[in-house]
C-alpha cells in the first residue's frame, strides 16, 4: 500500500488523543484487510484520496472496458440518446456465449437502451452493436477513439482493444477508473442510467413482449441485494458477473453517496474467496466495496476545519493611535474531509504573514493566507482577512518617517558622499596652500 490517507489521519489526530479519553480515540483505519489487488477510494467533494492499495497497478479491464465504450458515445451523442440503430449480425460470433441481454441482429435499439443493457446487465452486444452502427463497421477506429478519449481524459495506464472487454489487451488501473468514472457522472444520462436498478426493454422485431433487465449491481436494491444493498450506492458496474460455479477474481468500479458527501469507490481483483455474505453466487469485489463504503461513511465527514468567527492569528500595527495589534480572521470556514468524531482542530496551521501591518487598514483587507495540512500533507489554503477598521495617526505616520529616513541607507550614502566631498575639497586647499608658499627659485643671467 503506497499511501492511506486514513493512516496520516491518525498521526493528526494523536495529539488529541493525550486529552481524549483512552475510549475515544479515532481510529481510521479500515476494519479488517482488504484482499484486493488494487484500491482507490476518493472524496469527490474535496479530492481527498481516503484509500489508495497499490493503485497504479495495471489489472486486466473485462467488462469495465463498456465504462470507455459509454464515455465515448456520451462525449460524441449525449444529445441523440434517442436515435435509433440496429443491432448488426456481423457481431454476433463475436459476442457468443458470453455476457448479454439477448439484442438480437436486425433488432432495433435506440443509443440509450444500448447503454442500459451495457450497465445493468454488462452486455458485450450492446457495446459492439453500437460501436459498430456508429463506426460505419470500422471498429479498428472505434477503438482508436476510445484510447485517445481515455488520454484526454488523463489515463496513463490503459489500453484499449475493444469495445465491449472481451479481449485481454484490455488493461487499466484503479486510478484511471477513478478518472473514468468521475468524467462519466458529468453526464446526467449516465448517473441515471447507472443508478437503475432494473430496465424494462421494450418488445421488439424478434421479441414480442418486453423484457426486464435486473442490475447487476445488487447494491442498488433494497427487494433483492440482501446483504449488498446499501442506500448509499448510486451506480457502479463490475468486469465479470457473479461467481457460482468456478472461481476468479472480480472488480467494481462505482460510487456512493450519504450526508452531502460523495465517493468513487475502485475496487480491483478481488478474489472469490472474500465474499462471505454467504449467498450462492459469490460477488467478490461488490462485498469489498461495501465493507469499505460502511467504513469511508462512518470514519469520515464534511466539516468545516476553521471557525470564521474566531481570530487565529494577531500582527503588530504601525502608525496608528488605536490599536497595537491586528486580529485576523479566516475568509473561509473550508469545508474539508475530517475524522467524524474529530474537528478542524486535527489539522496543522501554517500561518504565511507579513511582519507587520501599516495603517490605514480595512476590515477585510486580505493580509496573509493560512495553509492546513494533515501530518504534512495540504489540503486547503485560506486568506487572512482584517477583523476590524484601522485609521492612521498622521502625526506618528509622520515621525516614523523622518526616522525611517534618517535611518535610510539612502542617506547614509549621501553623507558618506558629502564626507568623502569635504575631505576631497579640504585635501585640495591643503596641497594648493603648500604650493603658495614654497619659495621659488631666482635664475640669474649672465
Amino acid at each position: 500500500m503506497k499511501r492511506i490517507f486514513a493512516l496520516f489521519l491518525s498521526l493528526a489526530v494523536l495529539f488529541g488523543c493525550l486529552v481524549m479519553p483512552a475510549g475515544a480515540m479515532f481510529d481510521p483505519t479500515p476494519v479488517y484487510q482488504v484482499q484486493a489487488q488494487s484500491a482507490y477510494i476518493v472524496n469527490t467533494d474535496t479530492n481527498i484520496i481516503v484509500y489508495d492499495k497499490d493503485s497504479t497497478k495495471q489489472v486486466s479491464a473485462g467488462g469495465l472496458t463498456k465504462y470507455m465504450t459509454v464515455a465515448l458515445l456520451l462525449t460524441n451523442y449525449a444529445d441523440h440518446l434517442d436515435d435509433t440503430f440496429q443491432m448488426p449480425f456481423a457481431i454476433s460470433d463475436y459476442v457468443y456465449n458470453t455476457n448479454n441481454a439477448d439484442m438480437r441482429s436486425n433488432e432495433t435499439f435506440t443509443y440509450r437502451e444500448a447503454v442500459y443493457a451495457m450497465l445493468t446487465r454488462n452486455a458485450n452486444e450492446a457495446a459492439m452493436g453500437l460501436a459498430y452502427a456508429l463506426s460505419g463497421g470500422d471498429l479498428a477506429g472505434w477503438v482508436s477513439q476510445m484510447n485517445t478519449l481515455s488520454q484526454r481524459i488523463g489515463t496513463t495506464h490503459s489500453t484499449w482493444t475493444d469495445a465491449c472487454g472481451i479481449d485481454s489487451g484490455n488493461v487499466t488501473c484503479a486510478v484511471d477508473m477513478y478518472l473514468i468514472l468521475h468524467y462519466l457522472m458529468s453526464f446526467d444520462a449516465f448517473v441515471e442510467i447507472s443508478g437503475a436498478p432494473a430496465f424494462t426493454m421494450p418488445a421488439k422485431e424478434k421479441h414480442r413482449s418486453s423484457s426486464i433487465l435486473v442490475s447487476q449491481n445488487v447494491a442498488l436494491s433494497k427487494s433483492s441485494g440482501g446483504k449488498y444493498y446499501r442506500s448509499a450506492m448510486q451506480g457502479g458496474m463490475c468486469d465479470v458477473t457473479a461467481f457460482k460455479n468456478d472461481s476468479g477474481s472480480q472488480s467494481y468500479v462505482s460510487w456512493g453517496s450519504r450526508d452531502g458527501s460523495t465517493y468513487i469507490f475502485c475496487i480491483m481483483e478481488s478474489p472469490d474467496t472474500c465474499d462471505d455474505f454467504g449467498y450462492a453466487n459469490r460477488r467478490p469485489a461488490l462485498c469489498e466495496t461495501v465493507k469499505l463504503m460502511d467504513w469511508v461513511f462512518d470514519s469520515f465527514s464534511i466539516q468545516a476545519a476553521l471557525d470564521t468567527d474566531l481570530a487565529i492569528a494577531e500582527l503588530p500595527v504601525k502608525y496608528s493611535s488605536d490599536t497595537d495589534t491586528l486580529q485576523l480572521y479566516p475568509a473561509d470556514s473550508m469545508m474539508t474531509l475530517l475524522p467524524s468524531t474529530g474537528d478542524g482542530s486535527v489539522t496543522q496551521k501554517y500561518f504565511h504573514l507579513p511582519d507587520s501591518v501599516c495603517a490605514p487598514i480595512q476590515q477585510g483587507d486580505v493580509v496573509g493566507t493560512v495553509e492546513l495540512k494533515l501530518a504534512g500533507e495540504t489540503i486547503g489554503v485560506v486568506d487572512l482577512i482584517a477583523g476590524q477598521d484601522v485609521s492612521r495617526n498622521p502625526l506618528l505616520f509622520t515621525i516614523a518617517r523622518i526616522q525611517e529616513f534618517l535611518g535610510s541607507l539612502y542617506l547614509k550614502v549621501v553623507i558618506t558622499l558629502c564626507i568623502i566631498s569635504a575631505l576631497i575639497y579640504g585635501a585640495w586647499l591643503l596641497l594648493n596652500g603648500w604650493n603658495k608658499r614654497k619659495p621659488t627659485k631666482k635664475i640669474h643671467r649672465r
